[in-house]
C-alpha cells in the first residue's frame, strides 16, 4: 500500500490522519467529505458514521484514539505475508509504543500501564499474524522495564533488551519517537525472569505522583509506593487505600 484516502469532515481526525500516514510511510491523499472515492484508490479513512453512510468496503473507520490500530489493520488486510514485527517499548509510568517491520514505521503510541502495553502488542500481533516477532524493551526506568520483561516472557514472546542511550532526544521525552528508536536498536536476548527491586529513586518517584493524582492531598507511603512499583496495584488505588487507612486511624 503506498498511498490511503483521507475523507471526513471531522479536522482533528483528517489532520492526525495525515500524519500518522506519512509516518508509516504511506502517501495520504485528502478528499473533501462529499467527494466519491476514485475506484484506483486501495482503501480510505473517516470517521466510523461517514464509513457506514458510504457502504464502500475499502472504506476504514476509526477515532483519534484508534486510528494507529486502523492503519495497521488496513495494511495487514492487502493480502500481504509480513515476515517479522518488531515492537520498542520505551519504559515509563505511560510506556511508548512503536511497531516497525524491516522497511516500514507501522505505528506508535503512548499507553496508559504495563499491562495495557502489552495487551496492545498481543492485539497488534493477532491483526497482522507476523511469521515472527521481536520485543525490543529500553532498560530506562528499572522496575517498569523488568516488570515489561517478565509480563512478556509470561505470555511467550521473543524479547531484547535494549541500551537506551541516546534514544531519547530533546528536553521534553516523547516517548512514542523514543520507542521507534528502541525498536530499530539491536538489544540483548533474554528469557530469564528478572528481580524487582525498586529504587529509593523509584520509590519517591511514585509518591510524589501520588501528590499529583491526589491534588496535593495524599503522600503514600513508601510500602505502597513499592506495591505500585512492582505492579500489585496502580497509583490509584494505592492512594485510595492510604486515604482509606488514614480516615479509619483518624476516627479510631
Amino acid at each position: 500500500m503506498d498511498r490511503a484516502g483521507v475523507r471526513t469532515d471531522d479536522y482533528q481526525l483528517a489532520y492526525r490522519l495525515i500524519q500518522a500516514l506519512r509516518t508509516s510511510g504511506i502517501r495520504p491523499v485528502q478528499f473533501s467529505p462529499c467527494d466519491i472515492v476514485p475506484a484506483s484508490m486501495p482503501v480510505w479513512f473517516g470517521s466510523p458514521s461517514e464509513v457506514e453512510s458510504w457502504g464502500d468496503p475499502r472504506g476504514v473507520g476509526c477515532t483519534i484514539d484508534t486510528l494507529d490500530a486502523a492503519i495497521t489493520s488496513a495494511f495487514a488486510g492487502e493480502g500481504r505475508v509480513i515476515n517479522h514485527v518488531i515492537f520498542g517499548v520505551d519504559p515509563g509510568p505511560r510506556p511508548g509504543l512503536a511497531w516497525i517491520t524491516k522497511n516500514r514505521m507501522l505505528g506508535s503510541l503512548q499507553l496508559e500501564s504495563v499491562d495495557e502495553t502489552i495487551n496492545t502488542i498481543d492485539s497488534i500481533l493477532e491483526s497482522l499474524n507476523p511469521n515472527c516477532h521481536t520485543i525490543r524493551i529500553g532498560d530506562g526506568a528499572r522496575t517498569i522495564s523488568r516488570r515489561l520483561v517478565n509480563v512478556c516472557l509470561a505470555r511467550g514472546h521473543n524479547v531484547e533488551i535494549v541500551d537506551e542511550r541516546r534514544t531519547s532526544m530533546g528536553s521534553r521525552h516523547n516517548h512514542a519517537a523514543s520507542a521507534v528508536r528502541i525498536a530499530q536498536k539491536k538489544g540483548i536476548r533474554t528469557s530469564e525472569k528478572m528481580q524487582l527491586n525498586p529504587s529509593e529513586g523509584e520509590i519517591k518517584e511514585i509518591q510524589r505522583r501520588s501528590r499529583s493524582t491526589s491534588g496535593g492531598r495524599v503522600t503514600i507511603p513508601k510500602s505502597l509506593a513499592k506495591a505500585v512499583a512492582v505492579g500489585r496495584m496502580d497509583i490509584n488505588e494505592a492512594v485510595q487505600r492510604h486515604a482509606t487507612i488514614s480516615e479509619f486511624n483518624h476516627i479510631g
